[in-house]
């Protein structure tokens, strides 16, 4: 059973591993399997699964956020034992649990460890055929404002780029204000966003001392998103999760993944932006 449990998921989840396919020759990659070496488990089970983290039931009069972007990373299936991680909103919790298997199908049952407020457990199916992760989450305390959420995920895999910035789809969003909304107007940002890349140019002064408080946050919150940062702020969280299709939360710390010329451009953008105005545009545009 154990032999042909890494052998199913093989195929399915092997192109998911973080070393590249031309760094194992074929030889090498047949023997792994065969002997079920740690380094190869790694690449048979390894796989990332993103996707809405929906609200199935909700309390009223409360203000909890009805979907978040979620990483689901299944670690390793083996002996009917499951393992793997969620990140979301700023979270990266450890989950381990049992499964049954069907064909290309895991039946998953897992716990998060209980010491967290928004701990709780998975009930979800995987199919290796379709590389997707769908079930339910249900809180193990359930008087918070989201108790039970659902969710159906793609398998996806992390590829830092340092290129990659925003469409001109975004200009006009709204930017998550809370109790700071003016009335029959919201804060949102310009077409600027898409034309500064922190990761890759040098900014000066000339660069940003004109931009709008909205747009300095989203050009330095960028560099974070770029390298997988899973956004605790909602209000960045909102913009990135909803709306930036090359975006996927991997990880909660990324600062020791940022380049000089990154934390350049931070401290620069975070200066300007204690002092910029806010742009409003009109409900009614």
């Amino acid at each position: 059973m154990k032999k042909a449990t890494s052998l199913l998921l093989f195929s399915s989840l092997f192109f998911a591993c973080e070393e590249s396919p031309k760094d194992i020759k074929k030889e090498e990659v047949a023997t792994a399997a065969i002997t079920e070496t740690p380094a190869v488990k790694n690449a048979t089970y390894y796989a990332s699964y993103v996707g809405a983290f929906e609200a199935a039931e909700s309390l009223k009069d409360d203000k909890g956020t009805y979907s978040n972007l979620i990483n689901i990373t299944i670690t390793n299936l083996e002996n009917g034992q499951a393992t793997g991680r969620s990140i979301i909103a700023g979270n990266d919790r450890p989950f381990k649990g049992s499964y049954q298997q069907k064909g290309a199908i895991f039946d998953i049952v897992a716990t998060e460890p209980g010491d967290d407020k928004h701990d709780g457990r998975f009930e979800c199916r995987l199919d290796t055929s379709t590389h997707t992760l769908s079930g339910k989450w249900f809180c193990n305390d359930s008087s918070i404002a989201v108790p039970v959420r659902t969710f159906e995920l793609k398998k996806r895999e992390f590829v830092y780029n340092a290129e990659n910035n925003f469409k001109e789809g975004v200009v006009g969003l709204s930017l998550y204000n809370g109790s700071d909304m003016d009335e029959g107007g919201y804060e949102a940002i310009t077409e600027k966003v898409t034309k500064i890349n922190a990761s890759t140019t040098k900014l000066g002064k000339k660069d940003v001392e004109n931009l709008y408080k909205g747009d300095l946050e989203i050009i330095r919150n960028a560099i974070y998103a770029r390298h997988g940062y899973s956004f605790r702020n909602r209000r960045m969280r909102y913009f990135f999760d909803n709306n930036v299709d090359w975006y996927m939360p991997m990880n909660v710390d990324v600062r020791n993944q940022l380049s000089d010329l990154e934390k350049e451009n931070i401290d620069l953008l975070k200066r300007y932006e204690n002092h910029a105005e806010k742009y409003y545009d009109e409900y009614s545009r």
